[in-house]
């Protein structure tokens, strides 16, 4: 297995399932927050002639540009998830410093929280949003005994039905979160390896692209194949292909970094993504990978995998389209000269070949 290195995921997102369900839901949020941020807009410049401290709307307007430019270009940056968290805790402090200094902390304003709240629990796993939602009590139950220490004594409802009703959100938030995770873990997890599928594949190519294009990092493609696989099937029975997509699922995993993508994108084929990966570390991965499906059998079988890989050039955008066109027809190529072995996409010179 190669030394893992730093990981391009975060603690908030720790694994590519995490990302891929964050990505899809923040562009999913994207109209809804936008929708809410522009009745805001119209909301305070209708109310502009009644309002006598003008100054209390510099924080809020500061945190509406700030948050709607994190929105729309979260998604240009290795860890999203990390701006929009960082956006989400400013929107609650935000909200609260200008109530605070308007010198009306028991203002219904303060009922905004919820917004931000609600956008912790939808988009993050339960640690991290009970992380923004004690964030938002405490910011709220501090401001409100601060102006005014007696309020426990005189009108507790005041505090305690406003602290309520973030709890509240955050418990109803948190079981509809759960019922979106299994439900699309369904849609986007290959049940029998616990790999990510093609729709999985699907959702996250744009965003690399995007990234790609940004930093001018390349990004490789490997297509493995299993070799012979339908014989598998057809003398040895389903369960016994089964056994052997599941063991090689697992090794193709094992010897991968934690930032490295892989799916099983139909029958007996993966695709493998490396971020930053060039053609000469593609290579020596392509090897390992057929090293480790090869190095013991499986089910009582001899099982090989042959590969081909491609790459962009540092410094262009990353075309998933292209690379993995490449990729699939230097497979070809190593499936034409003999199986179990690495082809590259390079001209029509093999990369390396395995004798059988």
């Amino acid at each position: 297995m190669r030394p893992d290195v730093e990981t391009r995921f975060s603690w908030i997102c720790p694994n590519e399932f995490e990302r891929t369900r964050f990505i899809d839901l923040h562009r999913r949020l994207l109209r809804a927050n936008s929708a809410i941020l522009g009745m805001l807009v119209v909301l305070i410049a209708v109310a502009l002639p009644f309002v006598t401290g003008l100054f209390a709307l510099l924080p809020a307007a500061a945190g509406m540009v700030l948050f709607g430019a994190v929105q729309l270009y979260a998604t240009r940056f290795a860890r999203p998830e990390l701006w929009v968290f960082s956006a989400l805790l400013g929107a609650e402090g935000m909200i609260v410093f200008a109530v605070a200094i308007s010198g009306g902390a028991l203002t219904p304003a303060m009922a905004l929280l919820c917004w931000p709240v609600m956008g912790m629990v939808g988009r993050f796993p339960h640690r991290v949003a009970r992380l923004g939602t004690l964030h938002a009590l405490v910011l709220a139950a501090g401001t409100i005994l601060v102006a005014d220490p007696g309020i426990l004594t005189t009108n507790p409802l005041s505090l305690t039905l406003l602290l309520a009703a973030l709890v509240s959100v955050h418990a109803v938030g948190t079981v509809l979160r759960d019922s979106d995770v299994e439900n699309r873990s369904a849609a986007i997890l290959d049940p029998l390896t616990g790999m990510l599928n093609r729709a999985a594949l699907a959702t996250r190519t744009p965003e690399i692209e995007l990234q790609s294009g940004l930093t001018g990092e390349p990004v490789a493609v490997v297509v493995a194949d299993l070799d012979h696989f339908k014989e598998i099937n057809d003398t040895h029975g389903h369960p016994v292909g089964d056994a052997v997509l599941q063991e090689v699922g697992y090794r193709l995993r094992k010897e991968l970094r934690a930032y490295d993508l892989a799916y099983r994108i139909g029958g007996e084929e993966f695709v493998i993504l490396l971020l930053g990966g060039t053609e000469s570390a593609t290579t020596a991965t392509a090897h390992q990978l057929r090293e480790a499906v090869a190095a013991e059998p499986i089910a009582g079988l001899a099982i090989t995998i042959s590969l081909g890989i491609a790459a962009s050039r540092p410094g262009s955008s990353f075309d998933w389209e292209d690379v993995f066109a490449r990729a699939d027809a230097a497979l070809y190529r190593a499936k034409a000269d003999g199986r179990n072995r690495v082809a590259a996409d390079h001209g029509a010179r093999e990369l390396a070949l395995v004798p059988a």
